[in-house]
């Protein structure tokens, strides 16, 4: 052994609805020495993901769902500290699909290198580049088939792809609705991010400010909330719309069904394409997506609102701020 220690969570117990004191344990372990192909990686920073909370369930998902006593599991960035493994130098920086632990050996499997990027703070370019960014760009462009003109109304407006989603499209000429939880975060996306309009669900009737701001209809729907605001969307589609389906967080932490969508009617009266995705599924198109972002990041046109949580052992209750709206912008953890 190599006389380090990491400390790493696991799963414990699964959680009925928000996570519990008891759902996660944190544990002190002996790091290994390397093997030849390995390295070691210190991490900086947990990315929080509404996904982190799906994984905890008993659901039948898109990949195998954390088993109990398994570590959690999470995007992460860090440092590399030591390495046998010359795709991986020490002193680079990357990124990857692991546990939540502040030290890990690995071979790489998915990781990859991280974009040298001369004056972007690391943890805005890891919140973009990595899991947000991508994910509101394939999701514009691969799955909702986006274009100049187009009017594109997103939910969960305020958090980190929501706020991707938002750019990408007013920077290629749409005009963007946002829909949000609070009148600041709605603020933020109208005088800071550039949104033309947003809609605070908690005082507002979504339904019917959708048709004041969208008076021609919606030609696209980025949809991360599902329920009651997923259904304003499809009142004000326009034919031949496409709705794009992220992430359904209403749903993620409710034990009871969630109703609707009561306008399903008009998948049929507006020949609607509706498509749910998984950006995993599209790794093909993240070199693509991410030269895209980065370019946007270099010249100013992205910019990535950070809620940042000091300390690995605050990791899962900070992972709550998602389903509180606690959180504004990209949720990380800095370890």
């Amino acid at each position: 052994m190599s006389g380090k220690t990491a400390r790493r969570w696991y799963f414990n117990e699964r959680p009925e609805e928000m996570i519990e004191d008891n759902t996660l344990v944190l544990r002190e372990e002996p790091v290994p020495d390397l093997d030849d192909g390995q390295f070691l990686f210190r991490t900086l920073y947990l990315s929080l993901d509404a996904t982190n909370r799906v994984w905890l369930s008993d659901w039948d998902i898109y990949m195998e769902p954390v088993r109990i006593g398994e570590p959690m599991r999470g995007f992460v960035f860090g440092e590399i500290v030591e390495s046998k493994n010359p795709a991986f130098p020490v002193g680079a920086h990357a990124a990857g699909l692991h546990s939540w632990s502040d030290h890990i050996v690995t071979d790489g499997t998915g990781f990859s290198v991280f974009p040298s990027l001369d004056g972007i703070d690391l943890a805005e370019a890891f919140a973009i580049l990595s899991v947000a960014g991508p994910t509101a760009y394939v999701g514009l462009h691969d799955i909702g088939n986006m274009k100049a003109g187009d009017t594109v109304v997103v939910s969960g407006a305020a958090g980190a792809v929501g706020t991707m989603v938002g750019q990408i499209a007013k920077n290629e000429g749409c005009t963007v609705i946002g829909i949000a939880g609070s009148d600041e975060k709605c603020a933020m996306l109208t005088d800071e991010l550039g949104f033309d309009g947003a809609i605070n669900y908690k005082s507002e009737n979504v339904t019917e400010r959708l048709g004041v701001l969208c008076p021609a209809g919606i030609d696209l729907c980025f949809e991360n909330v599902g329920g009651d605001i997923l259904d304003a969307s499809l009142t004000h589609m326009k034919d031949f719309g496409h709705v794009v389906i992220c992430g359904l967080i209403s749903s993620y932490n409710s034990n009871e069904p969630i109703p609707g969508p009561y306008m399903f009617r008009n998948l049929i009266m507006r020949r609607l394409t509706v498509r749910g995705f998984v950006i995993l599924d599209h790794e093909d198109r993240f070199p693509d997506a991410m030269a895209a972002l980065a370019g946007s990041l270099a010249e100013g046109k992205l910019t990535m609102p950070l809620h940042i949580v000091e300390g690995l052992e605050a990791a899962p209750k900070a992972l709550n701020l998602l389903y509180t709206g606690g959180n504004t912008g990209k949720l990380l953890v800095r370890v």
